[in-house]
């Protein structure tokens, strides 16, 4: 199933889930994470890490998970995107890194969807990502 590819995500619109709560995270059949806050959806194609209670956690880690759904039900306070660090998702109790490696980068990173209208994605190549080009 081939995907429509979105335009190019700003870092204007990530900021768009400050104040929102995450409320879901799903794993889609070991491919990606699915991520639901109050007023958006973020579907992302690489395992982000997570930091939280003090540690980091990544997907191969025994605990991943829990971890990240310990992140459920907390509001977002800050988003950054910057070239060579990725996307960073704040949240007042802990924080989701999206940064993969250049073995790991795939054609669309990231995707946001900010209410009903209000799209974008994140490729390599490209603002927060273009060190993997």
């Amino acid at each position: 199933m081939s995907r429509r590819r979105g335009p190019r995500a700003s870092g204007e619109l990530l900021g768009r889930l400050v104040g929102d709560r995450l409320v879901s995270v799903s794993f889609v059949l070991d491919d990606y994470v699915q991520l639901q806050f109050d007023e958006a959806t973020m579907n992302i194609e690489v395992f982000p890490q997570v930091f939280h209670a003090g540690r980091l956690w990544r997907d191969e880690d025994l605990g991943y998970a829990d971890a990240f759904r310990r992140l459920g039900g907390h509001e977002v306070i800050a988003t950054s995107g910057r070239s060579g660090d990725g996307l960073r998702i704040g949240l007042d109790n802990g924080e989701i890194h999206i940064n993969p490696g250049r073995d790991e980068a795939v054609v669309e990173i990231a995707s946001l969807r900010v209410g009903d209208s209000r799209w974008g994605s994140w490729r390599p190549g490209e603002g927060p990502f273009e060190h993997l080009a």
